[in-house]
């Protein structure tokens, strides 16, 4: 897996990282067959609505791929709830190197945010210093590109078996 680049606003709004996101990918649309499918990852929370909106965060997104169906074919990927936080933790880490010593995720180094993230982001500790089950988001610039790469590969790649019959062999 390669992230090639990154969208990284400050103090925005989901409308704005939607233009973002299209301004990004407009020199590479101009080459591609449309419309282009896009497969987009995310919170699940995403789908709350807000006393202060009229709309949610993933109904705006909606929208705009709506009024883009000429450029882009989104493929929503969000569950209905999201994966534990240590769990998608571990499949980002599997992915950056296994166990093995393989890696399988590699970033360009333009992704600063998110290069950053990874570098920086860490697990709350409580007074003796043991690290507790919730990451540490006291710097509000850190964690959101680390979250958003975390959805997309817990969901690709999940470290939890999908359901399901089981095949077994009983001797």
């Amino acid at each position: 897996m390669y992230v090639l680049d990154e969208v990284a606003l400050r103090d925005s709004n989901t409308g704005a990282a939607c233009e973002a996101f299209l301004d990004r990918i407009d020199p590479w649309l101009r080459r591609c067959y449309l419309p282009v499918e896009v497969h987009v990852y995310g919170d699940a929370t995403g789908d709350a609505r807000r006393s202060s909106a009229s709309q949610t965060d993933w109904q705006l997104v909606r929208d705009f791929f709506h009024r883009r169906r000429d450029l882009l074919k989104p493929v929503f990927h969000i569950g209905s709830s999201n994966p534990a936080v240590r769990d998608r933790v571990n499949c980002v880490n599997a992915r950056l190197c296994n166990q093995a010593g393989i890696r399988r995720l590699l970033i360009d180094p333009r992704c600063k945010q998110l290069i950053q993230d990874l570098e920086r982001v860490h697990w709350k500790a409580d007074s003796n210093g043991n690290p507790l089950n919730e990451i540490d988001k006291s710097d509000p610039a850190r964690t959101h590109t680390s979250d958003a790469l975390g959805y997309m590969i817990a969901a690709q790649f999940s470290m939890r078996a999908p359901g399901g019959y089981r095949s077994e062999y009983i001797a």
